[in-house]
């Protein structure tokens, strides 16, 4: 099999992953893309052993039946959410291998939701600046005519315009960045950053917004901490979002926990990691709500939200962090008791 892995070493070069099937839909050459996208570890298996998506097996088994070209659409679920679209084609192999099929994947995750979240952007975008814009509206005319001359009345109103315009400020800083997570979502970091050095820092930041409410701030570590490959701007945003939220929404002069340990298995994904657990006590959030927590602009009280100065992005910029750094957010609430964030970030495994 040398001459054939030699005669195809061009298809090294794509950036896309690309496979080689015989007739018997077994794996006979893939390139290095697609040896690590589809964890391809043995030359000569089905395709079927490394690749579990039926309508892709199915537009390669029409291929290799039918001698016609497929185009499908397979979803990624892991370690984030991707769309691929998978185009197969009769090829005719050397060294007397007979017909097979090559398979392009091509990511076109972006494509796919670019024009759906435009959609989402502009229909959400309008909603939130839509009630500020029209108290600001209000208000100007308002000072305008009937409190010219009432100065109460224009220190209250002036007040009022401060606080809508800051909140269309944190508006668009939030949106500002969710946008740049987005973009950089596909790219891992690389950098070793000091998760005990984050945490302490986001505390001392924090510690005064805390005492306002009589509520205090524990870390509690299980052993010690490892370094971990991230973007330390990036997770100083994820926990002070989450830190920030457990004191919005937390008991007053209750104690907020962050408590951080090792795990040999981070759920759902292979290989050891770290979790960083953000617990407040508080009304907690019923179950139906916990699924959508991190959706853009979604609130379990949009009132209490808007009136806590959030702007209904800050956990969909956690998750968009968290995936950029494979690893992984989980929500327990218990209504009455406790909440719970947890973020899992993989560590090196040796």
């Amino acid at each position: 099999m040398g001459d054939f892995a030699t005669e195809y070493t061009i298809l090294e070069g794509f950036s896309d992953p690309v496979i080689l099937v015989n007739g018997a839909r077994q794996v006979v050459y893939a390139n290095t893309a697609a040896s690590e996208f589809m964890d391809i570890a043995t030359i000569g298996r089905d395709l079927a052993i490394s690749f579990r998506h039926p309508s892709a097996l199915e537009a390669v088994d029409h291929v290799l039946e039918n001698k016609v070209e497929q185009t499908t659409e397979i979803n990624i679920a892991a370690p984030i959410p991707q769309i691929y679209q998978l185009q197969a084609k009769s090829v005719e192999l050397p060294e007397g291998i007979g017909l097979g099929a090559v398979i392009v994947m091509r990511d076109v995750t972006f494509l796919k939701s670019s024009d759906q979240m435009r959609r989402d952007f502009i229909a959400n975008v309008s909603h939130e600046l839509r009630s500020p814009i029209s108290s600001l509206i209000g208000i100007i005319e308002t000072l305008r005519e009937s409190a010219q001359a009432d100065r109460a009345t224009q220190k209250k109103f002036l007040q009022i315009m401060s606080e809508e315009a800051s909140r269309m400020a944190r508006l668009i800083d939030d949106l500002l960045s969710l946008s740049k997570v987005e973009v950089s979502e596909h790219v891992v970091p690389v950098e070793s950053v000091s998760i005990r050095s984050i945490l302490d820092t986001t505390i001392e930041l924090l510690r005064e917004r805390a005492l306002e409410k009589g509520m205090t701030i524990k870390l509690v570590s299980t052993g010690s901490l490892l370094d971990v490959p991230g973007d330390s701007d990036e997770l100083m945003e994820v926990f002070q979002n989450l830190i920030d939220n457990a004191i919005k929404y937390g008991e007053t002069e209750s104690e907020i926990k962050i408590i951080v340990g090792k795990v040999k298995r981070i759920p759902d994904l292979k290989g050891p990691g770290l979790s960083i657990s953000i617990e407040n006590q508080g009304e907690g959030i019923a179950a139906e709500h916990i699924p959508r927590l991190t959706e853009r602009f979604y609130r379990v009280d949009r009132g209490r939200s808007r009136k806590t100065g959030g702007t209904g992005l800050g956990l969909a910029i956690v998750k968009h962090i968290v995936n950029r750094h494979r690893g992984r957010l989980s929500i327990e609430s218990f209504e009455g008791k406790t909440t719970t964030f947890t973020v899992f970030l993989p560590t090196p495994s040796s």
